[in-house]
């Protein structure tokens, strides 16, 4: 997650559009640029935000998962979270048509990292 994060920042920050972007919007930057100047600076802005706060919740899970106890509320705090954020992450791209299989699939395989993760740390019935 905070890899990813980084990954998405550093491209929001410098090409800021990846070709699956450019394939779906069906607009160049410099065409996105001629309709309005602050349109690509502001989807700049709005990547690196997000691959800021990605970079920080996977920061924060590491940290977490390093020195928490394991304990059931742990586990289940880790299972909603990683719920709601791929849930969130993932799901916003259905309703846009947003379906490109090369821009999904490491958020999906992102969500199978983390939901393998959670199984392993699930608490065993005492």
């Amino acid at each position: 997650m905070a890899i990813a994060g980084l990954v998405i920042t550093i491209l929001g920050s410098t090409v800021v559009f990846v070709p699956q972007d450019i394939a779906y919007m069906g607009f160049t930057s410099a065409q996105l640029n001629a309709i309005n100047p602050h349109l690509v600076p502001l989807i700049a802005h709005d990547r690196a935000g997000f691959g800021g706060g990605l970079a920080s919740c996977g920061l924060a899970v590491l940290l977490i998962l390093w020195k928490a106890s394991p304990a059931r509320a742990l586990w289940q705090a880790l299972l909603v979270s990683g719920l709601m954020g791929f849930g969130c992450a993932i799901g916003v791209h259905y309703p846009m048509g947003y379906l490109s299989f090369s821009h999904l699939a490491p958020a999906w395989a992102g969500a199978a990292i983390y939901a393998v993760g959670i199984v392993c740390l699930r608490p065993t019935v005492q």
